[in-house]
């Protein structure tokens, strides 16, 4: 290539070679100061770190929103079982638990049990009051279970019939039904204590309910005399 040619061609036609630069200049300038948004720009795409933070809050708006129902799952209920079982008391458990659930945990029922009215399938509720009645029992059905969550009204009228039947308190004559009394009622006997109450419940889980009150002398630790001092206190 000849470049001295080239030059003294630039020379001769500096002019125009000045011309020319300042165009492609002008060019450049407006094609930077009248720039177009991409292809980025109209579809609405934004940085990724935008993406993320609203990734974020939408998780943690998640997480808030799960918080009561983790509460409301994992609640407790509490239920006072007493009758017909090993262990009469107070038990909690898991907020839908049926009432199989509880028997078993107060060690489930005695021999002489009578479950033919009682359902055991039952979902139970906080603060529920459950009588498994023995065989002979005379119980209403709804005396079974007394739900806390009953009327006012109907709440005092069946908790009065429930305290007599379930937990069998002295009767109107002031006498103790020995076949439905558990062992605090017993206790309230003339001459029997902690130790002897728990002999009587042994036996009637083991024998079933006293034909006649005279069958309490069976019971170990009870002779003719405890006997003859208790048994005005007595009935069936």
């Amino acid at each position: 290539m000849n470049w001295e040619k080239i030059r003294d061609w630039l020379i001769e036609h500096k002019q125009y070679v000045i011309i020319g630069v300042i165009f492609i200049f002008i060019v450049f300038w407006n094609k930077y100061e009248n720039h177009e948004p991409t292809v980025d720009d109209q579809l609405g795409i934004k940085p990724t770190h935008v993406q993320k933070n609203t990734s974020t809050k939408q998780k943690q708006q998640k997480n808030e929103g799960d918080k009561p129902q983790l509460v409301a799952k994992n609640s407790d209920i509490t239920c006072d079982i007493s009758g017909a079982i090993k262990h009469q008391g107070v038990y909690t458990l898991k907020n839908g638990a049926r009432l199989q659930e509880l028997i078993t945990a107060a060690g489930g029922i005695v021999s002489n049990a009578q479950l033919k009215n009682v359902n055991r399938a039952l979902i139970l509720k906080d603060q529920d009051k459950i009588h498994i009645p023995y065989k002979g029992e005379k119980i209403k059905i709804s005396e079974i279970i007394i739900s806390a969550n009953s009327s006012q009204g109907e709440a005092a009228s069946t908790s009065a019939t429930a305290v007599a039947a379930t937990n069998s308190n002295q009767s109107a004559t002031g006498k103790v039904n020995i076949n439905t009394a558990n062992e605090q009622d017993l206790q309230k006997l003339t001459g029997i204590g902690e130790k002897k109450a728990a002999q009587i419940l042994a036996y009637r889980q083991k024998n079933g309910l006293f034909k006649r009150i005279e069958d309490l002398k069976q019971v170990s630790g009870i002779g003719d005399k405890t006997f003859a001092a208790l048994k005005n206190q007595l009935e069936i």
